[in-house]
């Protein structure tokens, strides 16, 4: 269990790293599309595991936003001539909730950081690509603000599921 935990948080800490190696913009789509995706598929699992009914509700209405945001880019994808595969998308669990929301908020600013990296990468080579990372970003921040807030009001001393 913590093998697996320690190989899904090096992934996730190196991801970056794939992104610098390329300037590819069907490359960085595809990498990007599967971050938003997994990170949907992580808020899916923690909304079952939430504590109260009206922040599952959340959970399950930023997982939805983040899979609509995810089909844009598949979209996108599959215009260039790219395909979206569907890969391993390894969530990260926590033991209560507001380790759960602890991980949501890092997976958030990664996702972020990862996006506007691979925006930066596009801007000459690709506006349009670029473009359009940089408004999933923009359309993304009231999430983060979102897990913010639900982990102010978590207790981490809780041992709720």
């Amino acid at each position: 269990m913590l093998r697996e935990k320690l190989k899904a948080l090096f992934r996730l800490k190196t991801q970056g790293d794939r992104t610098s190696s390329t300037h590819d913009p069907v490359e960085i789509l595809q990498l990007s599309y599967r971050d938003l995706l997994r990170l949907a598929r992580q808020i899916d699992v923690h909304a079952d595991q939430a504590p109260y009914p009206h922040v599952a509700q959340l959970l399950r209405r930023m997982a939805s936003e983040k899979r609509q945001r995810a089909e844009t880019l598949k979209e996108k994808i599959l215009s260039l001539g790219g395909d979206t595969g569907d890969g391993d998308l390894e969530i990260r669990l926590g033991k209560n909730h507001w380790e759960r929301v602890s991980i949501d908020i890092e997976d958030q600013r990664l996702l972020e950081r990862q996006f506007l990296e691979r925006a930066s990468l596009l801007a000459e080579k690709a506006p349009e690509v670029s473009s359009l990372l940089q408004q999933i970003v923009t359309a993304e921040l009231p999430h983060r603000e979102i897990f913010l807030d639900l982990l102010a009001r978590a207790d981490p001393q809780a041992d709720q599921t």
